[in-house]
């Protein structure tokens, strides 16, 4: 396969239940047979992740992220609008890895690596919600809370199955929020227990959105489902004429609650908000059919 530049490598050993970082070698060799050179950098924070990827661009041609959903958010929403950013390569090392099947990245860490050794690139979009970014998902209500206030070291011991023993009281609290959405000049009142954005098809590692739209298509799909058993979680999987879906590219939602918007795993901010879907500016490498080059 062609070698395609220079490549930096992100990657931490408290993501999530460090699937990556047992299998170091295997990913560094592979890394190193697929691009020119490469850097590897163990990141100490969140924080020190960001900085690294930001003083990336205009130095490598690939930046490789192995992280969990909120690390991708985090990373992505500081890499949006910069300049020379260079083309982005996922590896899950995260506990259900929604994001990366949007483009095809699910699976084994073995699935990413051929994923970016084949090449195949696409442009994305992203969500703009008030000031902050998201890739996937954007939740309140009922369930958003769980992926950031599930501990981490439950994460690593339990996997998926620690969100979703949190899952199980959260279904049996109900909640009802009032919303007021405006999507494309219509309007919506609803009573929901929860609301949902979303611009791929998997939440908490279930198939919500059977029909989304392209990645890279400017519009984003919300779910605003009646209340129900298990605060209307049936309605996604069995009962989906009780669910409303709206595609569009903005969304303006007016709700009553006071707890934060879900931003892929991470806490948001609170309250109304105006949802866009804007173009990244940036490439990530993806399984052959969402490649743009292919459209």
């Amino acid at each position: 396969m062609p070698h395609r530049g220079k490549a930096l490598f992100l990657y931490s050993d408290v993501t999530g239940i460090g699937t990556v970082n047992r299998h170091l070698a295997e990913v560094q060799k592979s890394l190193s047979d697929t691009f020119d050179a490469l850097d590897m950098h163990k990141t100490t924070s969140l924080e020190d992740a960001i900085a690294k990827a930001v003083d990336s661009c205009g130095k490598y041609d690939a930046l490789i992220i192995s992280g969990g959903d909120g690390t991708f958010n985090n990373i992505i929403g500081a890499l949006v609008g910069k300049k020379d950013a260079p083309t982005i390569g996922y590896i899950n090392g995260g506990t259900i890895c929604d994001v990366g099947k949007n483009f095809g990245i699910h699976g084994s860490f073995r699935r990413a690596l051929r994923i970016i050794k084949e090449g195949y690139t696409s442009g994305f979009d992203v969500g703009r919600l008030n000031d902050s970014y998201f890739t996937y998902v954007a939740a309140v209500g009922a369930f958003a809370d769980i992926p950031y206030v599930t501990k981490r070291k439950y994460k690593k011991r339990l996997g998926r199955i620690a969100y979703y023993f949190r899952a199980v009281g959260a279904a049996l609290a109900p909640k009802k929020i009032h919303c007021h959405v405006v999507a494309d000049e219509r309007e919506y009142d609803l009573d929901v227990p929860f609301i949902l954005c979303l611009s791929g098809k998997s939440v908490g590692g279930f198939r919500v959105n059977s029909s989304s739209s392209s990645i890279h298509d400017g519009k984003f799909e919300l779910f605003l489902t009646k209340p129900g058993i298990f605060n209307g979680l049936l309605h996604y999987l069995f009962f989906k004429v009780r669910t409303t879906k709206i595609v569009a590219s903005c969304f303006q939602i007016d709700v009553q609650y006071p707890l934060p918007w879900d931003l892929d795993g991470e806490k948001g901010p609170s309250g109304n908000v105006i949802i866009e879907a804007v173009d990244s500016g940036l490439a990530i490498f993806c399984a052959k059919k969402f490649a743009e080059s292919d459209k």
